[in-house]
Parts: C-alpha cells; structure tokens; sequence
C-alpha cells in the first residue's frame, strides 16, 4: 500500500509575500538553495507519479505549493492528468487569480475542491496581513469567488466545493465571527481554520488571546451549526489544546499514510520536514516509499527521542496532521508489538 493521499507542489512562483510565508517572506531573508533552479514541476514528472501511486492505492491527491498554483503554466493540464487516474483531487489558492477564464477552466477540469487560503476578513484587514499587495486583491478575491458560484449555478454544477480558509493569527482571529458572512456572500460550501506557526515570532496569539480565540471559535462553531455549513473548529480546538510542542503528547504516523512531493522530485514525510526520502526522477516512488531512509523516519518518529532528534528538520508546531495522528493513535497503540506512548522514552 501507497500512502492514503499525496500533496504535490506545483510550483514555486507566487504573486504575494505573506509575511509568515517560510518561503515568500520579505523578512526571513531566506537564501535560494541550488535547486531552487527548478520553478515548475514538469509535466513528465507528475504523469509518471500519478502512475505511480494509482497502483499502490492513493486515491487523493493535494495540490499546493511553495507558490501560487495557477502560475504553473500547465495547471490544468496536471489536473487533467490527475482527474484521469481517477484521483480525487484539492486544490489550493490564495484566490487572486480567479477570474472569467480561470473559472470555466476549473469547472472544465472537473476539481473536486478548491481551497482558498485568505488570512483577512475584510478589505482593511487585508492590507495589515498583505503587506505590499495590491490594495484591490480583497475584492478582486471576493468577485472571483461570487462569479465561481453564479458560474455553478446557472451550469447547475455542484463541484468544485469551496473552502474559505484562515490562517488563524493574532492580527486576524478577532474579526473571525465574519467568516459566515464571506461564506454566504460567495457561496463557499464550507469554512476552515488552522493554527499559524510564527516564522518571525510576531504572529502568534499570546496566552489572553489565546482565550479569546476559544471563546470566539466556540461561539462561532454554534453559528455554523445553526447554519448547517461545515467547518473544523472542533480539530482546530484540539490542535491548540495539543500545543506547540505536538511530539510530546503524540508520535507521528504521518510516513505511514502521507507524503509531499517537491516541484524539483524530492520526497518529504509531510510540509514541515525538510528530509529527503528520495527522488521520484531517481527512483521509482515505490523505491522510495518502502525504502530504508522511509522504514528508519517511521521507526523514529513513533517515539518521544526519535521525534525529538527531528528537529532540525522538522518543525511540528501546532501540526497540521495532529488530528490523523490522534485517529490512529487511538488503535494503533494496542497493536502489539508497539507500546504505548505514554511508556515510550
């Protein structure tokens, strides 16, 4: 078996600099590795790795990125590709380039999600969180979204379903009650938010805000019952009750049903750790998934020490994979011959 679902970069190209972007950022000063020559992932690649894991099982693919996912030239042809290996397939967006094109290649390519990542909830707070950007991408986001609907109604279409995501940031998290009002006015089928980790230390809500986050999550979540509109406060609840500091409380499954594929070939456990298990230009994924370097990251990752070690690689703040962990942490820890966590050390 393959992993269960698969996130690939399209591309490293971006339009924006989020300032908590670890690779976009105007103020991390990061520096270009060598491959970073490497900007698009080649069509050639991405067919061979559909092939690839549609024999081992994966029935779900991510697309995403270290950039903008509609820069890559061929975006839909990739989708294409992956929609006829039968894959179901999410994609991701910061929304900016929705336009009238765009969309009716969307609805033609038959996605099943599209993902939009929007770390503001109105014009004004887009600027504070957008440093730098177009003063008008608000609602430029805003229209594309409403034409994306009116597009599935008159069609009479009912994919791709939207998703409004926030990155929850203590710049952002107090005006997160107006999320039901974007839904409605664009038609999003669904909310979503997600704990931000801080590359520059600045974004993260302190201790009382982090109990006005709760108060606000949890009122908010009545709401969108209320609604019938789907959303994950009750995963982004746990993933901050779990905390920062996720390899203390939780091993980590994440290399036994996942994997990330980077625009250059590289194999990665999972968006946070930067540690090659191989390259699919190399080696078949096959190779690669029932490998040694894959068999040695499994066996370490399932224990308080190993996952430690990882460290310098990994950076498992307010994991965005907590929630599949806990689900098969849950069983997994009385399958003999592993022990349970709370005895590892």
């Amino acid at each position: 078996m393959g992993p269960f679902y698969v996130a690939v970069d399209l591309t490293r190209r971006c339009n924006l600099q989020c300032p908590d972007c670890q690779y976009h950022s105007p103020f991390l000063n990061k520096q270009p590795s060598n491959d970073e020559r490497i900007v698009d992932i080649p069509v050639h690649s991405f067919e061979k790795l559909c092939s690839e894991i549609k024999t081992m099982g994966t029935t779900s693919l991510i697309l995403t990125g270290e950039g903008e996912p509609f820069l890559h030239p061929r975006m839909f042809d990739l989708i294409s590709v992956a929609k006829k290996a039968g894959f179901s397939i999410i994609l991701f967006t910061n929304g900016t380039l929705l336009n009238k094109n765009s969309i009716q290649s969307l609805l033609d390519s038959r996605l099943d999600v599209l993902k939009v990542s929007l770390w503001a909830s109105s014009a004004e707070e887009y600027k504070k969180n957008y440093p730098g950007a177009k003063s008008d991408n608000f609602e430029r986001i805003m229209d594309g979204l409403k034409l994306l609907n009116d597009f599935k109604v008159e069609k009479n279409i009912k994919f791709p379903d939207v998703v409004l995501h926030q990155p929850i940031t203590r710049q952002n998290f107090k005006n997160i009650n107006l999320r039901i009002a974007l839904a409605e006015k664009t038609g999003c089928s669904a909310l979503s938010f997600s704990p931000t980790w801080s590359w520059r230390g600045e974004s993260t809500p302190s201790p009382d805000e982090m109990k006005q986050l709760y108060v606000l999550l949890t009122r908010l979540k009545r709401q969108l019952d209320s609604f019938s509109l789907k959303h994950n406060i009750s995963q982004t609840l746990s993933r901050y009750k779990i905390g920062e500091a996720v390899w203390e409380k939780l091993p980590c499954y994440i290399a036994w049903y996942h994997t990330r594929i980077r625009v250059n070939g590289n194999v990665l456990p999972c968006q946070r750790c930067d540690f090659p298990m191989g390259n699919i230009n190399e080696n078949s994924f096959n190779e690669i998934w029932n490998g040694s370097m894959y068999r040695s990251f499994r066996k370490k990752t399932l224990t308080r020490k190993g996952l430690a070690s990882m460290g310098e690689y990994c950076d498992c703040r307010f994991c965005c994979y907590a929630g599949d962990n806990m689900n098969i942490h849950r069983l997994f820890r009385w399958i003999s011959p592993f022990v349970p966590w709370t005895r590892r050390h």
